[in-house]
C-alpha cells in the first residue's frame, strides 16, 4: 500500500496556511511550521527547521505581505520574500522534494486591458511586488519542477481580511468609498487549497510545475467587491450605518505608500487546461464565506455588536 505523501507547510498559522493544512491533512501527513519554529528572516533558522526533516512536498504561504510596510522596510521584504524562498527551494531540491511557492498579482503593473496570463510581461510597481517576483525567480532557478502559484485579493477563515474590514467600517461610519478603478479577482483561502490539489495530486500522475494563477473566476473593482460584502451583511441582519459604497480612485487613497496595480485580473485558462476544472465565481465563494466562516461571525459580533 502506498504511503500518504509527507507535506511541510511553512506559515501554517496564517490565513492561507490554515486552509492548506485543513485541506491536505485529509490525504497526507502534514507538518505545519510557523514562528518561532522557523524565522524566514534567518537562514540559520530555516536550515535548522527544514534540513532534518523528510518530506515529499513543501508549501510556502508565509511572506511579508503588508504592501506599504515592504515599501518602507525593503531589506526585510527582500529577506523574507526573496532570499527565504530561494533557500527553501534549494533545500527542497536537495531532498528531491517539490515546492509550492505562493506569489501575487502585484508582479504586474496593471497597465494591461483584460486578464493577465502567466506568459505576460511582469513589471512590479513597488518593493512588495518586486520582492515576490525575485522570489519566484529564485524558486524556479533552484528547480524547474517547483511550482509558483499566484493568488490575488486573498481572504478566508482563520484571520480577518477585506470582507471583515469593510463590514466593520460600514458599522462605524455613515459614508464609505473605495476605488472604482482598481480591478482584480478575489479568492478565498479555502478555494486556493482546493484548486491546488489537482495540480499536485491529479489523475494525470505528474504534478504541475512552473507558474499558475489561482483565483476565482470573474473580476470586480474594489468598489464592487466592497458593495457585495455590504449586501451580504445586510442579508445577515448586521446593523450597518451605511449600505452603499461610493466610488473613488486609487489616487484618492492618500494612506497608500506603495503604488498598486490598477488592473490585476489574472486568467486561469492555463489552470483549466491542465486540470479540466474551472474556478467557481468570486460571488459564490464570497457568499459561502459570509454564511459559514466562524472567523467572520466572531469578528463582526465583536465589531458591530
Amino acid at each position: 500500500m502506498k504511503r500518504p505523501p509527507r507535506i511541510v507547510i511553512v506559515g501554517a498559522a496564517g490565513r492561507l496556511g490554515q486552509a492548506l493544512e485543513a485541506r491536505f491533512s485529509r490525504d497526507a501527513t502534514v507538518l505545519g511550521l510557523a514562528r518561532p519554529q522557523i524565522d524566514l528572516s534567518s537562514s540559520q533558522s530555516i536550515r535548522a527547521a527544514l534540513e532534518p526533516l523528510r518530506f515529499d512536498h513543501l508549501m510556502l504561504p508565509a511572506a511579508m505581505t503588508a504592501v506599504d510596510a515592504c515599501e518602507t522596510n525593503p531589506d526585510q521584504a527582500y529577506a523574507i520574500n526573496t532570499a527565504a524562498p530561494g533557500l527553501i527551494a534549494e533545500i527542497c531540491a536537495e531532498k528531491k522534494a517539490q515546492m509550492t511557492h505562493f506569489s501575487t498579482d502585484f508582479v504586474f503593473d496593471g497597465a494591461k486591458q483584460g486578464e493577465y496570463s502567466e506568459e505576460d510581461a511582469v513589471n512590479p510597481l513597488g518593493i512588495y511586488g518586486d520582492s515576490k517576483l525575485q522570489g519566484e525567480h529564485a524558486v524556479l532557478a533552484a528547480s524547474p519542477l517547483h511550482l509558483v502559484a499566484r493568488v490575488s485579493w486573498l481572504y478566508g477563515p482563520g484571520k480577518p481580511a477585506f470582507p471583515e474590514w469593510i463590514v466593520d467600517q460600514a458599522c462605524q461610519h455613515p459614508e464609505l468609498a473605495l476605488p472604482a478603478d482598481k480591478t482584480g479577482s478575489p479568492v478565498s483561502s479555502t478555494d486556493v487549497a482546493e484548486l491546488l490539489d489537482p495540480l499536485l495530486f491529479g489523475p494525470g500522475g505528474e504534478p504541475a510545475s512552473g507558474i499558475f494563477h489561482l483565483c476565482s473566476s470573474g473580476s470586480c473593482s474594489h468598489q464592487v467587491w466592497g458593495q457585495a460584502c455590504l449586501d451580504l451583511a445586510v442579508e445577515l441582519g448586521i446593523p450597518l450605518r451605511t449600505r452603499e459604497i461610493l466610488g473613488n480612485s486609487l489616487a484618492d487613497v492618500r494612506a497608500f505608500v506603495a503604488k498598486r496595480p490598477p488592473n490585476s485580473v489574472m486568467s486561469t485558462a492555463k489552470y483549466t487546461a491542465f486540470t479540466g476544472r474551472s474556478p467557481r465565481p468570486w460571488q459564490e465563494a464570497l457568499r459561502e464565506h459570509f454564511a459559514t466562516s466562524p472567523t467572520f461571525r466572531k469578528y463582526l459580533a465583536a465589531a458591530c455588536g
